[in-house]
């Protein structure tokens, strides 16, 4: 992706993080694990994060091929986003993380 920053190290972990690293995104794909959200609906479910910052993380996951999105028609005519098969692959790992974090110290963020 042009423009994005990236470890430049070969290793799983690093290439990773060069696609989900940035800050909210594996809270996007967190919020997509259900199903298929629109726009307002994550904004609404990421408190903190500001309509700029979804639209840059959704357009960044979109071109990783980590989310996709399409568009519903009539009567709503809105676009709603969805993780790719590839994405949904990221449930294990955000399960982990959910029950690592949750040994975190509160002071940790």
């Amino acid at each position: 992706m042009t423009g994005s920053r990236s470890y430049g190290d070969p290793s799983g972990v690093a290439r990773s993080l060069d696609v989900v690293g940035e800050r909210w995104a594996l809270l996007v794909v967190r919020d997509l694990l259900p199903g298929p959200r629109q726009f307002r609906q994550l904004l609404a479910g990421l408190p903190g994060i500001s309509p700029n910052v979804l639209s840059k993380r959704l357009r960044e996951l979109v071109e990783y091929g980590v989310v996709e999105y399409r568009d519903l028609s009539a009567p709503e005519s809105v676009r709603v986003y969805e993780l790719s098969e590839w994405g949904r692959e990221l449930e294990p790992v955000l399960r982990n993380l959910e029950q690592w974090g949750a040994r975190a110290p509160a002071s940790a963020g």
